[in-house]
């Protein structure tokens, strides 16, 4: 906008030289083409389109003299697209002028030839701090986006480290509990049915003794339960998919999708463990496949499991068949469906409908 308000500053600059001329069609014919010739730069804005108008009207200058008072417009876009080779066709000129008017109207045309320049100058260097600003803007813009999502990463970084620490722990603590707790009360136990058999026939101590026995295997009982839960929520499912696959990427293009609330059922996380590390241990076996594919994903209603590969040689083997039954077996144990998909590569697609009160 700022370029087409200079160029018609000069334009009528270029008027003043037609003040003192007589009103017929030549001085308008003139402004005329003077006008065309620059609207179809800016509009075109081609560097061929503005090579060639500006050799046809600089041609057109020594056959109608009165053009050459608009020629500023042009020397102004050879200023603004840097091209200074292009304002020396003013000495060519100014001797042109001398012919035909006087010292005055050479000292005008001069200044508006300097105008052009200055106007010229002026625009490009704010069209290049404009330009400037918007990359900085957008490069600003670009980083701060870069920031939100490594100050996430980060953070579900950290969650994650956090939780595979948690995890850890219980670990070691229900293996504490069971190495340590655990022996000495099967001791316990042990060495009390002996004193049982010892005084089995005196019934008051003999009933004392069967009383605490109940207790201790009580006991005994609650820290198995415990020692099982705790070891089972130590189970991370992600860590141990990302495990069961992690050797593929050495040999296989392997993509890995994982979209899984923390609370998962222990049977369900054991099932889809044991089936990705089976369909895994198949693939490198019975398959030419060169891609996998692994996707768990939860949904309000089910689990979805989905492995597939894009092997065309599927090897049977009653190995491999013995393994896709054990894959059934624990799907529908779980009352789940399986599927087995041949077309297009091998796949298993998984579903395993969630309990109600993991629905509500």
């Amino acid at each position: 906008m700022q370029k087409a308000i200079d160029k018609h500053v000069i334009l009528m600059m270029g008027l003043l030289f037609l003040l003192n001329r007589s009103l017929t069609y030549g001085p308008v014919v003139t402004f005329l083409a003077a006008l065309i010739s620059m609207e179809l730069i800016i509009y075109l804005e081609k560097e061929a389109v503005f090579y060639g108008i500006v050799a046809v009207y600089v041609l057109a200058c020594f056959f109608a003299p009165g053009l050459i008072f608009f020629l500023p417009v042009h020397i102004y876009e050879f200023v603004y697209r840097k091209k200074w080779w292009g304002c020396l066709s003013c000495a060519l000129f100014v001797y042109r002028i001398s012919l035909f008017h006087g010292a005055g109207q050479i000292l005008l045309w001069i200044m508006t030839v300097m105008l052009a320049v200055l106007l010229a100058v002026r625009t490009g260097q704010q069209v290049q701090e404009h330009a400037a600003f918007l990359k900085l803007r957008d490069s600003s813009v670009e980083e701060q986006a870069k920031m939100k999502q490594r100050n996430k990463e980060l953070l579900e970084k950290q969650d994650y480290e956090i939780r595979v620490a948690t995890l850890s722990e219980r670990n070691r603590i229900a293996r504490e509990i069971h190495d340590n707790v655990g022996h000495m009360l099967s001791r316990c136990i042990l060495q009390l049915g002996a004193l049982m058999m010892v005084h089995k026939k005196e019934e008051t101590l003999y009933a004392q003794l069967s009383s605490v026995n109940a207790s201790l295997n009580e006991a005994m009982n609650n820290i198995r339960e415990s020692v099982h839960d705790l070891h089972d929520e130590s189970v991370d499912l992600k860590q141990a998919v990302v495990e069961a696959t992690s050797q593929m990427r050495q040999n296989y293009e392997l993509q890995l999708v994982y979209d899984m609330s923390p609370q998962v059922p222990r049977n369900v996380k054991y099932a889809m463990i044991a089936i990705v590390k089976e369909a895994m241990a198949n693939i490198v076996k019975h398959s030419n496949a060169t891609k996998v594919s692994v996707m768990l994903r939860e949904h309000p209603g089910f689990y979805q499991l989905l492995i597939e590969d894009n092997g065309t040689q599927i090897r049977e083997n009653k190995h491999a068949g013995i393994g896709l039954t054990n894959m059934r077996q624990r799907v529908e144990a779980l009352g789940g469906n399986i599927h087995f998909r041949t077309d297009a590569g091998f796949a298993i697609i998984v579903s395993i409908r969630k309990e109600m009160k993991e629905c509500g």
